[in-house]
């Protein structure tokens, strides 16, 4: 999907999102205890390295300005603000114990959140955003 320049960043990354998605839940499906264990490291390591960035990024620099000033769209915002919430949630909790249940349900999050960013977020952002929210999004600085 053709996407406006400053949103090809953050396109990328969901592409990446999804084919860890998919990574995870045929693991989680058919993999050895060592290799749900690999996978729970990955996810985690996944998550420090890029996935809690991406997060800040999109709720700073897309869900602020719906809720200030395109309030007619919160919903959408609140929608994935609250899968933030809970894929946040999950990632300190997966354990060997619970390993096949709970990286499939990450790999499940994870793959329909991104759908939805895809196919119903961008397009709207794409649509709304003035040229300076959009230079916002392209120019994105993560705290340290």
């Amino acid at each position: 999907m053709k996407r406006v320049e400053q949103l090809q960043d953050l396109s990328r990354e969901h592409h990446g999102s999804l084919v860890m998605a998919k990574k995870i839940a045929s693991i989680a499906e058919q993999g050895s205890d060592a290799e749900l264990l690999e996978a729970i490291e990955t996810v985690k390591q996944y998550y420090d390295d890029e996935l809690e960035v991406h997060f800040q990024h999109e709720e700073r620099t897309i869900f602020a300005p719906i809720f200030k000033d395109y309030k007619e769209h919160i919903g959408i915002a609140t929608v994935l603000l609250k899968e933030h919430g809970a894929i946040r949630l999950l990632i300190p909790e997966l354990t060997l114990q619970d390993a096949k249940n709970d990286l499939a349900a990450f790999a499940l999050m994870l793959k329909e959140h991104t759908r939805l960013e895809e196919s119903e977020l961008f397009p709207l952002v794409e649509k709304l955003f003035t040229a300076e929210q959009l230079e916002a999004v392209n120019s994105f600085v993560p705290l340290d």
